[in-house]
């Protein structure tokens, strides 16, 4: 297991703790800027004919969000290797059914990029495309139900020659500010088999099967309006070498933009600091670079501790 002294890096400290700062004061200024609205006359209100009823809200809300991170990190491991542009749309219905996509630019070299094969140009962008229902009881206990496909448009090979479109399913139960998680893919993990040499163990070669499971805090602290974020999960491939835990722990913000007239709504801010733990093969998260695919040498430790940051807007 990797050591924990992350927690004492003066950097992460520093990063988590200037973040509330910084936020807060972006939020103060645009509640500042936000014109009083103005009495009407009691003359006029009693004058002024009645408001036409109000058309009934439909059913369904349409949502966009777009957003730049430093890294597009997933479950511990750093899958653009530097900036990651990532949004989508999303479609709930008031049922509790809704549907979605998101997309997000990927580092091509941990996605089948080899200079050496021509043929193997790797997959430069994710497009995921998803559907589920959730609800929240009156108790408090929240379920959300979800089927996930993540897509490669490009059509490039893993590096075994298969497809890396994957299919993974997933149920979390929730209860106020804590939620737990399941996972579980039943395709095979990205494309790969048993033509994958090293990456794969001895005996039954299917990669179908594997589970992530994650238990989240979500919780708004009293001061500043910031949401705490940490999490712990376990990703489980069979018969893969990329088995390992992963840790973050965070704070976000929601904001407004100030400008000369009402300030822009629909803004959200984070960092977050991410490690791994109980690697069962390092060389599982060892990626090449573009100066070094073509010696065999993997000098990119794609799943190493990190700290990354983000802003978005949702409209």
């Amino acid at each position: 297991m990797k050591n924990f002294s992350w927690l004492l890096n003066r950097n992460v400290l520093g990063a988590l703790c200037a973040t509330p700062l910084l936020l807060a004061s972006a939020s103060s200024y645009a509640d500042e800027a936000a014109p009083a609205a103005e009495a009407a006359p009691a003359a006029e209100a009693v004058a002024a004919a009645p408001a036409a009823p109000a058309e009934p809200a439909p059913p369904y809300t349409l949502t966009f969000n777009l957003g730049l991170y430093s890294s597009y990190m997933f479950r511990g491991v750093d899958y653009s290797d530097g900036a990651a542009v990532q949004g989508g749309a999303d479609w709930a219905h008031s049922s509790g059914f809704y549907l979605g996509t998101w997309f997000s630019n990927l580092d091509p070299y941990g996605f089948g990029k080899i200079d050496a094969a021509p043929s193997q140009k790797g997959n430069h962008i994710e497009t995921d495309f998803y559907g589920g229902y959730a609800t929240t009881f009156a108790n408090g206990l929240g379920i959300n139900l979800l089927a996930n496909y993540y897509k490669y448009f490009e059509g490039r090979d893993s590096i075994n020659g298969h497809k890396q479109d994957t299919l993974e399913l997933s149920a979390a139960l929730s209860y106020k500010w804590l939620t737990y998680t399941f996972f579980y893919i039943p395709t095979d993990y990205y494309g790969l088999d048993e033509t994958d040499g090293d990456l794969v163990r001895t005996g039954n070669r299917n990669t179908d099967g594997a589970t992530y499971n994650e238990l989240k805090v979500n919780y708004l602290l009293p001061i500043g309006d910031l949401n705490f974020v940490a999490k712990i999960g376990y990703q489980y491939t069979p018969n893969l070498e990329g088995s390992q835990g992963d840790v973050a722990i965070g704070l976000h913000r929601n904001f407004a933009l100030p400008t000369l007239g009402k300030p822009i709504e629909g803004f959200n801010a984070g960092v977050y600091y991410t490690d791994t733990f109980a690697v069962e093969d390092e060389r599982f998260y060892d990626y090449a670079t573009s100066s070094t695919v073509d010696t065999g040498i993997f000098n990119r430790d794609a799943n190493e501790k990190k700290l990354w940051f983000y802003v978005k807007r949702s409209w």
